[in-house]
């Protein structure tokens, strides 16, 4: 990994801090699988600036604004780092620093699942499934979380009312 790119400085509310990066940084030096080949161009933590925008906006691809790398990079970043399990990786690697850092073991004992049904889109209206409990048309998401509210697991097995 290299950090000698150029980092503009924080514009949006999801981007990553200083302090935010040095951690991440350390983490994908450690998890990274890609460590040969060509010399990387690409600023990585400008890439995951882009993808917590995306994440945290919902925009479009092709929206995602002019001050990110291109949206088809960032793109292509985000489905190899999710097709290798990178990203979860790194989610495993920070939740088990953190805690540590609560004095906690760093594999989790105890968990917390929750669902929630979300109303689907007209162009999406194919795919649905239906809710009869909560009266909603839409996907059913589950969420685990540890027992201070760290990240496990998120998944939509099925649609409402299809499990």
């Amino acid at each position: 990994m290299t950090s000698d790119n150029v980092h503009t400085p924080v514009r949006y509310p999801s981007d990553l801090s200083d302090e935010e990066w040095a951690i991440i940084e350390q983490v994908l030096n450690e998890l990274d699988p890609y460590k040969t080949g060509r010399r990387r161009d690409s600023n990585l933590r400008e890439i995951l600036n882009a993808i917590f925008y995306l994440n945290k906006t919902g925009c479009p691809w092709r929206y995602l604004p002019k001050d990110f790398p291109p949206y088809t990079l960032v793109n292509y970043y985000y489905n190899k780092w999710t097709h290798s399990g990178l990203l979860e990786q790194i989610n495993a690697e920070l939740r088990a620093r953190l805690r540590q850092m609560k004095g906690r073991n760093p594999d989790p004992s105890g968990a917390i699942i929750d669902s929630q049904s979300v109303k689907g889109t007209p162009e999406s209206s194919v795919e649905s499934g239906f809710d009869g409990g909560k009266l909603v048309k839409g996907r059913k998401r589950h969420i685990v979380v540890d027992t201070i509210g760290c990240l496990l697991v998120v998944g939509s097995p099925g649609f409402c009312g299809n499990q």
